[in-house]
């Protein structure tokens, strides 16, 4: 039975996956007070998203988020998007949720469905795993069930696009050639690289979309989010964010932004102590480990066309390995890059990255 949510159900939708990643290790709860205030404005407040539940017997099966926005890789305006999609290890039960959400997008206007990715966030659990499921994964990237490949690939989704996610290690040889590269291209090129800076903060994310405005071209999944979805983010993630892991690179003599890099803290650590509740022992686990986080992931990293192939991001990066040093971090992962994006990949080797998940977005015409 295909449920559409509301607020009678939405409970149901938020805790599915509960009951579904029971004993599995590496799974990692969305916090689910802040899950279902969005799930709220997105659904019956904005009214851009629809969810629907698949449910045998008034239990949880399946479901899926939905919305319709523009997809530059299929050149279209009416793109339907899928996320949040879980599903039981079932053909028929998938059939029957993927049919509704296929009729519903149409019925929205989309042409093709789409995903799992969130347009409003391009960098929020992007893509279905399809390999890497040997570690937990790191802040804002997605987990699933191995099947899920399987399950979308036997409905007819076909791959669009792969994103890559890399592990870092700024301790190997390739470190020292990394400091040598950021030395030259610095005096070279004339610039600096600086950490954010809170009390000027509304410039600064005006040049980070500067910077990402600039710098987006067809590779890029998405089109540079506005200034006031730049604020958005900040605003929801400030508790997350460390100023020492959010780089901007300026010309030293006027300033202009070049380029930036942002990296978060793995709170995913500490959000899976925490069972996605910020209760009681949710707080007492966030406030006691939340300097004691171990992983970092580098989640942006954007260059304007003309200082790109000068070793800016290197510098970048190597200012982040300074960082990483100072906060006593020992895991780093970078991404997700997609496949296509050839100079982001390429540096992002260069610094001694080498592939740890890859995740698939996945297209079928409806």
């Amino acid at each position: 039975m295909i449920e559409k949510v509301n607020k009678r159900n939405l409970r149901k939708f938020v805790d599915f996956p509960d009951r579904l990643y029971d004993g599995d290790a590496n799974y990692v709860p969305y916090m689910k007070g802040d899950l279902t205030k969005t799930l709220f404005k997105l659904l019956f407040e904005d009214k851009n998203y629809v969810a629907l539940l698949s449910t045998n017997e008034n239990k949880a099966q399946a479901r899926i988020l939905l919305t319709v926005d523009k997809n530059k890789q299929l050149r279209t305006d009416k793109c339907g998007f899928f996320c949040m999609f879980e599903c039981v290890y079932d053909n028929d039960v998938c059939k029957e949720l993927l049919d509704a959400a296929a009729q519903t997008l149409r019925q929205m206007g989309a042409e093709y469905m789409s995903g799992t990715y969130f347009p409003h966030d391009p960098d929020n659990r992007r893509g279905i795993l399809v390999d890497g499921f040997d570690a937990p994964p790191l802040v804002f990237t997605s987990y699933n069930k191995p099947y899920y490949d399987e399950l979308l690939t036997n409905y007819g989704m076909k791959k669009q696009t792969d994103a890559l996610q890399y592990k870092i290690d700024l301790q190997n040889n390739e470190y020292l050639r990394v400091k040598r590269v950021d030395e030259f291209s610095r005096k070279r090129y004339n610039y600096r690289v600086d950490t954010v800076d809170w009390k000027n903060i509304d410039r600064d994310i005006a040049d980070f979309h500067t910077v990402m405005q600039v710098a987006t071209n067809d590779i890029i999944y998405q089109d540079a989010p506005s200034v006031d979805a730049l604020n958005s983010i900040v605003k929801t993630w400030k508790r997350y964010l460390n100023k020492d892991y959010i780089l901007i690179a300026r010309d030293n003599d006027t300033d202009k932004p070049l380029g930036i890099l942002m990296a978060l803290p793995d709170y995913f650590e500490l959000f899976a102590k925490m069972r996605g509740r910020l209760d009681l022992r949710g707080l007492h686990v966030f406030l006691r480990n939340r300097k004691k986080i171990h992983g970092l992931r580098a989640m942006l990293q954007y260059v304007v066309p003309k200082y790109q192939n000068t070793g800016m991001l290197m510098s970048m990066y190597c200012k982040l390995g300074d960082a990483i040093k100072a906060h006593g971090v020992t895991r780093l992962e970078a991404g997700t890059i997609m496949e296509n994006n050839a100079p982001s990949n390429s540096v992002v080797q260069s610094v001694g990255g080498s592939l740890a998940r890859r995740y698939r977005l996945y297209y079928k015409e409806i």
